[in-house]
């Protein structure tokens, strides 16, 4: 039996000691699940692979675990994809994407070569090389006989072979480009560019993107998209060293601007965060069915308390979100298939609550609350979701300070504060909460600004809104989750 095989049997016998999944966030078959990988649409459905351990609820060994989906709650778990069966990967196969090309799919992965594999690793023992596995079904597939297409020999002299990988690619004009992460001689993270016109025999391009910092800070799993407009790259940010101890740890970053092709230049306009919140990294686009740009991230962060092992998996994808620009900052909001399964909504009007008055919205550990608030009064309340008796994830919200911030009890995070609010253009502070048994996301104002957060522990279920000044809620719309069999 090979690995390959030895990791879907293993599945397939140990699957049904999985128990707990949240209802509506993707979760692995069993065992360990990061990065998203090879987003795409291919023969009519949407393909989501993702680094796997299916053999325990830790990182180790990674594998390419693969599911498929119409509409981003059903998933059908599709056989493992990917294992590190070959010299050139020997130690994992790394995240990467996914393409289209003469009606097949093509992977393009990072093979992971590290004989005292680890986060303590021998760099002068590491080498990472970028691959192509392809399938003409996009379930069964074969490495490329001239893997690794891209080595030692395409990279350009300065550049750290240790810390070089997960690329993302694209097609313009009939040529294919990507864009893969890599440190230099001085350590500092860039984000290098690619080129080819069969996806096998590459060339390097340019450098399109450095870190501000010399040291310690490395770019990983980067994307690359155009949309109205613009083009737009994506980075997510952690420390290399664990001493390290600024506050950049697991921040994804996005640029918006101009690749000028001709001269490999990447313009840049503007920069932001995707998400504010601790939890949300490494996230991947792909172009929807409908020519729409779909974004899934891996809700979780390095060094995070995880489920307890008996749960049997550990590792979820954050909601699917569409992305827009709007005054050259990109937006986000939840794929509307997701609608579907919130039902038997509640509208609230005209709700006043202040110190000592409290609105009593539900109870539900899974629900979409939509709220409304004027910014025109000095409103300051309090959302609390999951109340037990003696705990509860609070999010409060100050017009006045133009502040949102979350605290929970369910974890040892500090208070994540959001800062200068805005208001609509109807002068309104909109709020929508997605909260499923281990997370909430929250969207402001239709997406301008988005904050995800997890946590594994038990939890209540009661939802209230409370005053921390007098404040009156224009309308609450509140949905529990209701999965159609």
């Amino acid at each position: 039996m090979n690995k390959l095989e030895a990791a879907n049997h293993y599945i397939e016998k140990n699957k049904g000691t999985v128990k707990n999944r949240p209802y509506f966030h993707f979760t692995p078959e069993i065992g360990w699940m990061n990065d998203p990988n090879g987003f795409s649409f291919y023969k009519g459905a949407y393909h989501l692979f993702y680094q796997h351990n299916p053999y325990d609820i830790v990182w180790h060994n990674m594998h390419w675990g693969h599911a498929t989906t119409k509409d981003f709650v059903n998933w059908n778990y599709q056989p493992v994809a990917l294992a590190n069966d070959k010299i050139y990967d020997a130690n994992g196969c790394f995240s990467g994407s996914a393409i289209e090309k003469d009606g097949k799919l093509y992977l393009m992965y990072t093979g992971h070569i590290d004989p005292n594999i680890g986060f303590e690793a021998d760099e002068t023992q590491v080498k990472q090389y970028q691959c192509i596995a392809v399938s003409e079904d996009g379930v069964n597939y074969e490495k490329h006989e001239n893997n690794p297409v891209i080595s030692e020999k395409e990279l350009p002299k300065g550049y750290m072979i240790c810390d070089f990988r997960d690329p993302k690619v694209w097609e313009v004009n009939g040529e294919y480009y990507c864009v893969i992460v890599v440190r230099n001689s001085k350590r500092r993270g860039e984000i290098l560019m690619f080129k080819s016109h069969n996806l096998i025999e590459w060339t390097f391009y340019s450098s399109i993107f450095q870190m501000k910092y010399e040291d310690h800070i490395l770019l990983e799993c980067p994307d690359f998209f155009h949309i109205d407009g613009k083009d737009v790259l994506v980075f997510s940010i952690m420390p290399c060293d664990p001493e390290y101890k600024e506050d950049v740890s697991n921040k994804t970053a996005y640029a918006i601007g101009k690749l000028d092709y001709g001269e490999g230049r990447f313009i840049v306009e503007s920069e932001g965060l995707l998400d504010y919140g601790p939890n949300f990294y490494a996230p991947q686009t792909t172009e929807g069915e409908n020519g729409e740009r779909l974004l899934i991230a891996w809700m979780q962060r390095w060094n995070q308390v995880t489920p307890p092992k008996d749960f049997s998996f550990n590792g979820m994808m954050s909601l699917p979100r569409e992305l827009t620009i709007k005054d050259n900052c990109l937006i986000q909001q939840p794929v509307k298939t997701i609608e579907n399964y919130f039902k038997n909504s509640k509208l609230h009007e005209n709700i006043q609550v202040n110190e000592n008055e409290e609105f009593h919205l539900g109870n539900s550990k899974t629900a979409h609350i939509k709220l409304i608030a004027s910014t025109s009064e000095n409103n300051q309340f309090l959302i609390e979701l999951n109340k037990s008796e003696t705990k509860s994830t609070r999010i409060m919200v100050d017009v006045e300070a133009a502040t949102i911030s979350l605290q929970s009890d369910y974890s040892d995070e500090d208070q994540i504060v959001i800062k200068d609010v805005t208001s609509t253009l109807d002068g309104d502070l909109t709020l929508d909460l997605y909260i499923d048994l281990y997370s909430i996301e929250l969207f402001i104002n239709s997406g301008e600004k988005v904050l995800s957060f997890t946590s594994y522990e038990e939890k209540g279920n009661e939802i209230s809104i409370r005053g921390i000044s007098d404040s009156l809620i224009k309308k609450v719309v509140y949905a529990p989750f209701e999965k159609c069999e």
